[in-house]
């Protein structure tokens, strides 16, 4: 009965220990197969976050790409529409010279002034100057007209000396633009002493002298006639005495 006993409990023990193991090993594997699951949900979700941020980098880059387009388009057309109409508001036309003269007698040596009508385009950018030009013998003037709210003038001293001299007008707007008027010519004669052709002044000059010397012989017959009369008068007058 004992060695039955003994028996029985031996294999109760190996049972129970046996079981014992079958527990561990259920538990570690268990713990394994728990362990693989969290670390396989780990790496799926890292990978979802990844391609998720791929993603988001993709759209992101994809809409800096657009702006930057959209942004260098609207630039571009910004800048050719400014140099378009910057270039269609530069002024290019030169001003308007309607008229101009001088009064007073600058060919008598005088001073004179001198006017100009002038004005700028339409839609031009405004005159910066209008100047009176004179070149001749020993004369050069560049001399800035006013303008008296109708017209330009300037007053111009009188030219030093004989000759033949140009004037015109030119007009120039604040783009630089400039126009000439016509040109004007005045001429101061020089003053010149009387030539004397001695085949034309000869006969007057003998004719002259012959009609002088004959008066003057007539003159002195009559003087010598009267002092003769005047001289038997006197012996008269002593012989009645």
């Amino acid at each position: 009965m004992a060695v039955i006993k003994r028996c029985i409990f031996t294999k109760l023990s190996r049972l129970v220990a046996i079981k014992r193991t079958t527990r561990v090993y259920d538990s570690e594997l268990a713990i394994q197969i728990i362990t693989a699951r969290i670390s396989g949900l780990i790496k799926q979700k890292i990978m979802e976050h990844v391609i998720t941020m791929v993603r988001l980098q993709i759209k992101t880059g994809f809409v800096l790409v657009l702006l930057t387009l959209l942004m260098t388009g609207t630039l571009f057309v910004s800048l050719t529409s400014a140099n378009y109409f910057e270039l269609s508001q530069v002024d290019t036309t030169a001003p308007n010279i309607w008229d101009w003269n001088y009064t007073g007698r600058p060919n008598a040596s005088e001073a004179f002034s001198v006017w100009a009508n002038v004005t700028d385009n339409e839609g031009g950018v405004g005159i910066r100057n209008v100047t009176i030009n004179i070149s001749g013998p020993n004369v050069t003037v560049h001399d800035l007209m006013t303008f008296n709210g109708s017209f330009y003038e300037a007053d111009v001293d009188a030219f030093p000396n004989p000759g033949e001299f140009s004037l015109f007008v030119s007009a120039m707007d604040l783009n630089n633009n400039t126009r000439n008027g016509r040109i004007l010519y005045v001429t101061i004669e020089a003053d010149t002493e009387p030539t004397v052709d001695p085949i034309q002044t000869l006969p007057v000059v003998v004719s002259s002298s012959i009609l002088i010397a004959v008066v003057v012989m007539v003159f002195g017959l009559m003087y010598d006639r009267r002092q003769m009369e005047f001289g038997d008068i006197t012996n008269e007058h002593d012989y009645d005495t």
